[in-house]
């Protein structure tokens, strides 16, 4: 029998939900494998339920990575997994143990919360002698170059792809994920980041590893495009120009997410020269009501300026917006479509927000003057569209002084100008 199975859920909410492979499983699946495990690695992302269980074999441990919003279609699947195997050992691990309250007991046996390396070991070895733990608290792992590379080979048709602008390819191939870091030193008020960042510090991989890395990737499955799946990329400026030192002989394309600060024109260049091809900018709003309250230490001059900078030196621009957030007023709207139609910008990403368990705003609403109508997580949704189109915005919450459909029309009123007049607006 397979000693551990690691199990990436179905995504049916994801029009392309094969762009890119679970990184977080590969690791985990690496360390079993580096300790003399058996361990398969179910991507399960575009099947439905039904068929992932139909594939599902037999194993002493099953390990499920979900968001906070997945976690009740975790505990489904949990209970899936059991109706199948009686007895059954299923853990779960990832930012979705932040709605701990959610996880179900009865089909979840075991929660994770941290790096989970080292603990799926501790925890496969509990399983087979029938004592797990109801919680593991894991150690963050501060020497991350101790680390093997993740597992890739277990991904067997499908590394990524789809992960620039409008498709773009500037490579033969698919592409992949990789990470630099882990944790985010921000507090913006939307984001659980901060629950998952030890002691609000960031780590980082060596540049040579990562090096290392793209190489092995390149030798083995021909792959020269990547996506760095950091939280914030540019945080440590002097950091930035040594990875770009490592990574520019190896000729490949990659793309970032990062904030819109610290950025200036010397590590744009040097980004270009070692393969940078796309910058994710958090932008969230061009209303700088909306940025305070939301704790993003940026004002929208700071967020023109780095999208004038991207422009002028030749990267594309991907801007990362949200509507229907706490302190959104009238305003909001009209300065959103004045920066949008003014500012340099290649394709434009926006979701609705949603106060996912883990931020601030879920845990300290009324800091944020709403009200949270609804905490049934199978209604929260930060997408504009699915696989059968246009999505629609459910009433989460409201803002405590606007009035609720007033809030709720110049949401969808903005989101057409979007999709119909504005036309750079991404339906992936």
């Amino acid at each position: 029998m397979i000693d551990c199975i690691l199990l990436y859920l179905p995504k049916p909410y994801l029009r392309n939900p094969d762009a890119q492979n679970p990184l977080g499983l590969l690791y985990l699946a690496a360390s079993l494998l580096k300790n003399g495990k058996t361990v398969e690695l179910k991507n399960y992302a575009h099947l439905s339920d039904e068929t992932a269980i139909d594939d599902l074999p037999p194993a002493h441990l099953y390990g499920i990575t979900a968001t906070s919003l997945e976690i009740l279609h975790a505990n489904r699947f949990a209970a899936k997994i059991k109706q199948k195997y009686h007895g059954a050992k299923v853990v779960i691990g990832g930012p979705g143990t932040y709605a701990q309250e959610f996880i179900d007991p009865t089909v979840i046996d075991s929660v994770c919360f941290g790096d989970g390396e080292y603990a799926i070991l501790d925890m496969l070895e509990d399983a087979k002698n029938n004592q797990l733990k109801p919680v593991y608290y894991a150690d963050p792992i501060h020497d991350l170059d101790a680390l093997p590379i993740p597992a890739r080979h277990l991904i067997k048709d499908h590394q990524g792809g789809d992960i620039f602008a409008y498709g773009k390819k500037y490579a033969e191939g698919q592409s992949t994920i990789i990470i630099s870091s882990r944790g985010c030193p921000m507090h913006c008020a939307f984001c659980s980041a901060p629950a998952l960042t030890y002691n609000n510090a960031l780590r980082f991989r060596s540049p040579q590893k990562i090096a290392e890395e793209i190489r092995h990737v390149k030798e083995n499955y021909n792959v020269k495009m990547f996506r760095f799946s950091d939280d914030f990329f540019t945080a440590n400026r002097k950091r930035v120009f040594e990875l770009c030192d490592a990574i520019g002989p190896e000729d490949v394309s990659w793309r970032i997410s990062c904030r819109v600060k610290p950025l200036d024109v010397d590590m744009v260049r040097a980004m270009k020269a070692a393969g940078l091809k796309e910058m994710s900018f958090g932008i969230e709003s061009a209303d700088p009501i909306v940025l305070e309250g939301l704790k993003k230490q940026a004002t929208p001059e700071d967020n023109v300026k780095a999208l004038e900078l991207s422009a002028k030196e030749g990267i594309t621009s991907r801007a990362l917006m949200m509507i229907r957030t706490p302190f959104q007023r009238p305003e909001t709207i009209k300065l959103n479509k004045e920066f949008l139609t003014n500012t340099p910008i290649d394709i434009v990403a926006v979701t609705s927000f949603v106060p996912i368990p883990g931020c601030d705003v879920w845990a300290n609403p009324d800091d944020y003057n709403i009200e949270i109508l609804n905490r049934d997580l199978d209604r929260y949704n930060f997408y504009f569209f699915g696989p059968s189109g246009r999505l629609p915005i459910e009433k989460i919450f409201r803002i405590k002084d606007r009035d609720i459909d007033e809030f709720h029309r110049e949401s969808e009123e903005f989101r057409d100008w979007l999709e119909f007049e504005y036309q750079k607006i991404n339906k992936g």
